[in-house]
């Protein structure tokens, strides 16, 4: 039968593949992206540039993967209500919106970075009215942890 345990097991194995295929992605990345520049027409002066740009998002990119399992790796032990977690959800936050300014730049190259820097940011604002909500829920915890 399926539980909230089974779950979050299945989403630290997912965040330890993402991670596995973001690394496996920055290693064939130069060699992808020159074939896709063969495919287009478009100039090799865009090729340095755009890489750049991808190799900039896999910073935040990696930074929230590895938090995401940290956080996934508290709730499994049944620790959810901690500020670890309300400081793991704000690193989150910020790496996507980090990876949403980096991708904002990127619009002069191509412009569908445009939409996927909105995506991003919008991510980024759903983690951080979670994060409130968790933070929230810590006070509250904390209060009546001292109430007796």
């Amino acid at each position: 039968m399926w539980n909230s345990m089974k779950s979050v097991q299945l989403s630290l194995i997912c965040t330890k593949v993402v991670i596995f295929l973001v690394i496996v992605c920055a290693i064939i990345m130069p060699t992808r992206i020159a074939r896709y520049i063969d495919l287009l027409p478009i100039e090799l002066s865009v090729l340095y540039p755009f890489m750049a740009i991808l190799y900039l998002c896999c910073i935040p990119a990696m930074a929230a993967l590895i938090c995401l399992h940290m956080l996934l790796v508290n709730i499994k032990r049944e620790e959810v209500f901690i500020r670890k977690n309300v400081k793991l959800l704000r690193i989150i936050s910020w790496c996507c919106f980090l990876a949403a300014f980096i991708m904002a730049f990127a619009i002069y190259y191509y412009l569908l970075f445009g939409l996927m820097a909105v995506a991003v940011a919008f991510i980024g604002l759903i983690l951080r009215v979670v994060k409130n909500v968790i933070e929230e829920a810590v006070r509250l915890k904390d209060e009546n942890d001292f109430t007796i």
